[in-house]
């Protein structure tokens, strides 16, 4: 498949409640940010890179270890408008259509994963693609992770199937007796849909559920989802860091 009209774009701001300076931590030896860049590599689609940064330290230590860096400004409230800037700034006359929106506190995110996403934008009725897997119990009434009320075709459905989110939560949803999916942070988006997005004021859900993909989704754009089997840490606490400290080190 040509690859040629995909970008991969990961925003990083160094300012962080919970985890001061996060894209700089080092996991195993690496920062966090070199890791995501690493994930992004992975997936071998030989198209760009492009780390978008408020701090010019995040942007040295990627320029260091051969990525490509854009500085971004400092007042973007949201990873989506981050990365529109960059995308707007980085590629003028718009080669580049479909984008692939990596969050950089993925540290382990499967290359795969990212390739079937660029894979699946391609199709052009797609608007916005993300990633689910299936929740652990542990997770179902754990704010800090979010979960998707996903619509498939079947009652059952598998590792690559593709639904219809239908929503977004803190909460544990769906009610009843049914899978509970938790949302993996990365997107892939046709240009024209990121434009209109962050186009958009902040909504009343957005705002409720600090969930920028409800914006869209009370805007009538269709976001769907694609199952995967891998469970990739997003590293947004202590405990977090933790955990990918010893995937990283059982990997050693």
């Amino acid at each position: 498949m040509d690859f040629s009209n995909t970008i991969i774009i990961i925003p990083a701001r160094i300012g962080s409640s919970r985890l001061p300076n996060k894209p700089l931590i080092k996991i195993n030896g690496i920062p966090l940010i070199i890791h995501a860049y690493n994930c992004a590599k992975s997936s071998q689609l030989d198209v760009p890179i492009l780390v978008a940064t408020d701090d010019q330290t995040i942007a040295d230590v990627v320029n260091d270890n051969g990525g490509l860096t854009l500085i971004t400004s400092k007042k973007h409230e949201s990873g989506s408008d981050r990365i529109f800037e960059a995308l707007e700034r980085f590629d003028p006359y718009q080669k580049y259509q479909n984008v692939i929106h990596l969050q950089g506190d993925l540290p382990n995110i499967s290359g795969n994963l990212i390739k079937k996403l660029a894979t699946f934008i391609n199709e052009p009725t797609r608007e916005i693609l993300t990633v689910v897997v299936k929740a652990n119990p542990d997770e179902y009434n754990d704010n800090s992770i979010v979960k998707a009320a996903i619509a498939f075709s079947k009652n059952n459905p598998d590792i690559n199937d593709i639904g219809r989110a239908m929503y977004f939560s803190r909460a544990c949803i769906p009610f009843g007796d049914t899978n509970i999916w938790h949302h993996v942070g990365i997107y892939a988006w046709k240009r024209k849909t990121l434009k209109q997005f962050v186009s958009l004021k902040p909504s009343p859900l957005e705002k409720s559920e600090k969930l920028e993909q409800l914006r869209a989704l009370e805007a009538g754009i269709v976001i769907d989802a694609i199952i995967t089997s891998d469970h990739p840490i997003g590293v947004d606490t202590e405990l977090d860091l933790k955990k990918a400290s010893k995937f990283f080190q059982d990997l050693s």
